[in-house]
């Protein structure tokens, strides 16, 4: 009966301290603090300025929420489920201090846990995004963030999914890198030294936490793409654990003036001339941006003006690639002979006294792989940027309504494995552009075994580039598909002018 009658005052406690909820309120962040377990159970993030409201809108985010799908922080005392949910049942009472800097809000437990009444501070930058913690922490408690389908985002199907993710990172002035992959872990935990940033990261939002102590550091994921990070301190006793934690978009403008070093979280997975290349390619759609309003022209014109910057290098690439158009052509009778009257040995020094004979390197045809490989660089680069570019989330073009998302130009009957649900009409569109450019600048001199063979080859690596970027998010595919289009243009441009005079 007295367990019972606990429970329903626990519930009663529980539903007063929800409609009570300690409200902290940044220019762009809403935060509320739960009175029940004395620790944030929602986190509005904003884009520009908050609205006031605390339910997710347009340009604005939940990066903490209690339910399901969503990110929460919990103390936990490992092994011991009881103690957990002790923890979880404290009730507080709040004092708020008013100053410049921002709202600070104390909460002291109202029951005692282990003969400890605990207190947390909290102190929510007026402007910006940071929020200073301070937690009492009771000996052996873990402070622990799960990552929910909030984080990850829409989940996109086939090789979209490399898009929708949650993993935990740690970032310091070496870059980003994650937390589960990490060699120096002994055991799954790892010690993080005063003023190293870990935390929860999605595509284009994060939670991180940056210690003012030595802490022990550990993290696991309980399914795909829902990471945990615990983090407790480095001394068996209890004490404060001092925080301050970021939590808002994965954006250079953002980032940078909390840490400089957290800007190593863009791009993480490049090389630093790659990183270098895409930073520039950022800076320069931005620029576009502004001026035409427009996040879907201006990748088209990002596109065009990257492909102006190339030309010198594209022109010796196609001068290159016709070279060894009439070489094959050249070559094919007689080793086309060859290859119908000898084997082995003897065929292979045939072939190579005709090379000989013409001047020929053997390896000539790596001419033919100059264009390709000048454009792939750029195209890491540009892919990269593009598909962590935050400024697309939401942004519409055409009949695109996300180019963040694929561009779902169709509803599906049904699902269809790996493609999805919906027609998407970007990577189709690219893929014949790709297809006619290709076909007009057929060699009229090859023969017909080798045009035979160039078309089989273009095809196969059409149909690789359709499969591949057909679940991709639109801003990218609109990228590639524009740079085809302009290839094209430029190709029937050149066979009209000479007609025309």
């Amino acid at each position: 009966m007295r367990s019972w009658l606990t429970a329903l005052l626990v519930l009663l406690l529980a539903s007063t301290a929800h409609a009570q909820a300690i409200r902290l309120d940044g220019e762009q962040q809403t935060l509320l603090i739960n009175p029940v377990g004395g620790l944030p159970g929602r986190w509005l993030s904003c884009t520009e300025r908050c609205s006031g409201s605390v339910d997710a809108g347009a340009g604005q985010t939940a990066l903490l929420r209690v339910g399901e799908g969503g990110s929460h922080l919990a103390l936990r005392i490992p092994d011991d489920p009881e103690a957990s949910r002790q923890l979880d049942e404290l009730v507080y009472v709040a004092d708020y201090l008013r100053s410049d800097a921002g709202m600070t809000v104390i909460l002291s437990a109202q029951q005692a846990f282990r003969g400890m009444r605990l207190v947390h501070r909290y102190t929510l930058a007026r402007d910006g995004r940071t929020l200073s913690v301070s937690l009492q922490m009771p000996p052996g408690a873990v402070l622990e963030l799960s990552g929910g389908a909030d984080l990850v985002g829409p989940p996109l199907p086939g090789f979209g999914a490399f898009y929708s993710y949650a993993r935990a990172v740690r970032v310091d002035a070496a870059g980003q890198a994650k937390l589960t992959d990490d060699e120096d872990a002994a055991g799954g935990e790892r010690l993080s030294g005063p003023g190293e940033w870990v935390g929860l990261r999605g595509r284009f939002w994060t939670l991180l936490l940056q210690s003012r102590q030595a802490v022990q550091v550990s993290a696991f994921e309980t399914a795909p793409n829902q990471p945990t990070l615990a983090v407790r301190r480095n001394a068996a006793d209890g004490g404060s654990l001092d925080l301050q934690i970021y939590a808002g978009p994965v954006l250079a403008s953002e980032l940078a003036p909390v840490a400089p070093e957290l800007r190593g979280m863009l791009y993480a997975s490049l090389w630093d001339w790659l990183r270098a290349l895409a930073f520039g390619m950022h800076w320069l759609l931005g620029q576009i941006q502004q001026l035409v309003g427009n996040w879907g022209l201006a990748i088209m014109l990002l596109s065009l003006s990257v492909k102006l910057l190339m030309w010198p290098l594209t022109f010796v690439a196609e001068r290159w690639q016709a070279q060894v158009n009439r070489t094959q052509s050249l070559l094919q009778p007689q080793l086309a002979a060859i290859k119908r009257e000898f084997r082995g040995e003897e065929a292979h020094r045939r072939t190579l006294a005709v090379y000989a004979e013409h001047g020929v390197s053997q390896f000539y045809t790596l001419k033919s792989l100059a264009g390709f490989l000048i454009q792939i660089p750029v195209f890491i680069a540009a892919f990269d940027m593009l598909g962590e570019n935050f400024g697309l989330g939401g942004a519409g073009f055409l009949w695109v309504q996300d180019l963040s998302l694929p561009d779902r130009a169709m509803a599906l009957p049904g699902v269809l494995p790996f493609f999805g649900a919906h027609l998407n009409f970007l990577p189709v569109l690219m893929t014949v552009f790709t297809v006619a450019a290709a076909r007009l600048q057929e060699e009229a001199s090859l023969s017909p075994e080798l045009l035979a063979g160039q078309r089989l080859r273009l095809y196969a690596m059409a149909a690789l580039f359709f499969v591949l970027l057909y679940t991709f998010p639109a801003g990218m595919v609109l990228y590639w598909t524009t740079n085809n289009l302009l290839h094209l243009a430029r190709i029937l441009l050149g066979k009209l002018l000479p007609a025309a005079r």
